[in-house]
């Protein structure tokens, strides 16, 4: 007989021990306080108020044993507490990922396209870790952007990879509005508003109005 895809389980017993701190007069009403946030799902926000001090499982004595559960023909599909367990491990590498990716930034010496790879694969593992799938698991070189404009001034930008956007307003050359004076690409100086703008990761909505973008072209 061929090998068969069977599923083993084994089973620990564990007690979850929390500690918590709370400010209190005595025993009794710190109790009564932490039975509260308990009941009210409150007692693990890890507040100044209430911090958390301790939050673990403690596996207790007992003979360890395996049995075979089930025999199938494919895999099942994999349960939330192993999803909850891929997506923490992914936001710790995200977290890794993306500052690796600002150590690059601030070389001088290293190709923009580089910068652009490491940031990506911080956004891709941040999406793993957020539940989503990327749109396009290929590490794009740059970054794509939408913007927003309605009645001459800016509404709302959009981006599939972090990036940083100002505005530059030439229509604001009042300095009692805030307008400075801006260098210009092509040499000398203008008046204009510096606005910073804040730039929503929406990689869905960008590649959407990049598809439309692409079928107006002619």
């Amino acid at each position: 007989m061929g090998r068969q895809l069977r599923i083993v389980e084994y089973t620990l017993p564990y007690r979850h021990r929390v500690q918590v701190g709370i400010p209190s007069t005595d025993d009794e009403e710190a109790t009564g306080i932490a039975q509260a946030a308990f009941e009210a799902g409150t007692i693990w926000d890890d507040t100044q108020e209430m911090p958390l001090l301790y939050d673990d499982f403690e596996e207790e004595d007992s003979g360890l044993e395996f049995v075979v559960v089930a025999t199938v023909e494919i895999w099942p599909a994999p349960d939330a507490s192993v999803l909850q367990k891929r997506r923490e491990a992914s936001a710790v590498a995200a977290c890794r990922s993306l500052v690796a990716a600002m150590r690059l930034r601030e070389q001088a010496d290293v190709p923009p396209d580089d910068v652009d790879r490491a940031l990506t694969e911080a956004y891709n593992l941040a999406m793993s870790a957020l539940g989503g799938t990327p749109p396009n698991p290929a590490i794009p070189t740059r970054p794509r952007v939408v913007v927003g404009v309605d009645g001459g001034l800016v509404q709302g930008v959009s981006s599939d990879l972090p990036v940083e956007l100002v505005v530059v307003d030439y229509d604001m050359r009042d300095t009692a509005d805030g307008a400075v004076i801006v260098p210009q690409s092509g040499g000398g100086e203008e008046t204009a508003a510096v606005i910073s703008h804040q730039v929503a990761l929406d990689p869905q909505f960008v590649d959407a109005i990049w598809k439309v973008e692409a079928g107006n072209v002619r």
